[in-house]
């Protein structure tokens, strides 16, 4: 196995700061485009201003500190991430962050979807949590402007008092959910795990229709039957990143990041693929029913 320490946005989004406005940050990730003379072509490019914009606008209503926009899909999804102030410590010094990500699926950025993560420091693992928080919420900023470029009007520029509402019991609900899971992830690592039980966790996992065949079947036979995304989450297990922390080392929070580290830094075609994949795909389904299957051991 490659080990991959950098985070599963790396060289995918750019690193930005607060004090830049929307239109810099614009320029920064390189979704400036000169708006096309071809009548059926949208001027994406103002779509791109105004929702980033909008992301600014929300983050900074929340507390939230934005570290990261960029693009996906050949810039048909528009995201960008930023840290809360909701991070915890599990033994041994492995360190959990909370981020918020605002991503943009619809090329005429019309909604924004919402999303809370957690980021394992270690290793950069990610993990999409659940919270109350509604998954889409009008972007108000391309609800109220019309597109007479190159400015955008003023009243466009701010949260209404409704706005501002809802996103503050977003970021109430978001914070609650990872609270919630800095729970669990103290029951996760307090749980330890054997090699047999491991095997066992990776097949139910990505090999959940051969698990009632494996049940009474030790590692050795294991490997021989597991397919190859299996075998890597098994190395990860005990080579990724972090996994020689105490909360990691043969416990169920180690099997866990197993699955993410595999999820976020090995499937998929490419990085663009696996962020997608880890974001709006399959992977973050895996990971959530990892997370499932952790929880009942």
């Amino acid at each position: 196995m490659q080990i991959e320490k950098q985070k599963p946005w790396h060289g995918i989004g750019v690193d930005v700061g607060a004090n830049l406005s929307s239109r810099e940050m614009l320029y920064k990730v390189k979704l400036d485009w000169e708006v096309s003379k071809i009548p059926s072509q949208r001027p994406k490019s103002y779509a791109n201003q105004e929702t980033l914009r909008f992301f600014k606008g929300f983050f900074e209503e929340g507390n939230a500190h934005i570290e990261t926009i960029g693009s996906l899909d050949t810039s048909r999804i528009l995201w960008g991430l930023a840290r809360l102030n909701e991070d915890f410590t599990l033994k041994g010094g492995d360190e959990v962050k909370g981020y918020l990500l605002l991503a943009s699926r619809d090329e005429g950025r019309e909604k924004i979807e919402i999303h809370f993560l957690i980021v394992r420091e270690s290793c950069h693992n990610m993990l999409k949590i659940s919270s109350n928080a509604k998954p889409r919420i009008k972007n108000i900023f391309r609800r109220t402007f019309k597109p007479t470029f190159p400015f955008l009007n003023q009243k466009a520029q701010k949260f209404d008092d409704e706005m501002k509402r809802k996103v503050n019991k977003i970021f109430v609900q978001g914070r609650e959910a990872i609270s919630a899971f800095a729970d669990d992830a103290r029951i996760l690592a307090d749980k330890e795990v054997d090699e047999t039980m491991a095997w066992r966790f990776m097949f139910d996992v990505f090999q959940p229709e051969t698990i009632e065949d494996v049940s009474t079947i030790g590692p050795k036979e294991l490997e021989e039957l597991a397919e190859n995304k299996t075998k890597l989450a098994i190395e990860a297990f005990s080579q990724a990143p972090g996994q020689e922390l105490q909360s990691a080392n043969m416990t169920a929070w180690g099997l866990l990041n197993a699955v993410t580290y595999t999820a976020d830094h090995c499937l998929g075609a490419n990085r663009d693929s696996r962020l997608r994949q880890a974001w709006f795909g399959p992977n973050a389904k895996l990971k959530k029913r990892a997370l499932s299957l952790a929880l009942e051991l």
